[in-house]
């Protein structure tokens, strides 16, 4: 897995950031890890853009299709038990 060195931080940013890790339970190289994942995760801009690129190749649905589709999803939810607005009714 590839790695990355980062020079030039402030002695007061460092220590502040090592304080942060340490009340988190985390090495100063995990919480970094973790940082840099949070920062580099997909935005809801990109992710749209990822969908209608690939909405863009599929051909549109007849007014069936979209039926099936649907009828197929409230049947699912309807056995997995969750309520319309998103609770689990167990």
């Amino acid at each position: 897995m590839p790695s990355m060195l980062v020079r030039n931080i402030p002695k007061d940013v460092l220590e502040a950031f090592q304080r942060r890790a340490k009340a988190a339970g985390k090495s100063s190289e995990q919480f970094a890890r973790e940082a840099i994942l949070e920062r580099a995760a997909m935005t809801v801009e990109e992710a749209w853009a990822k969908i209608d690129a690939q909405r863009a190749t599929m051909p549109p649905l007849t007014g069936g299709e979209w039926e099936a589709i649907w009828t197929q999803a409230q049947r699912e939810r309807d056995e997995d038990g969750v309520s319309v607005n998103g609770a689990n009714d167990h």
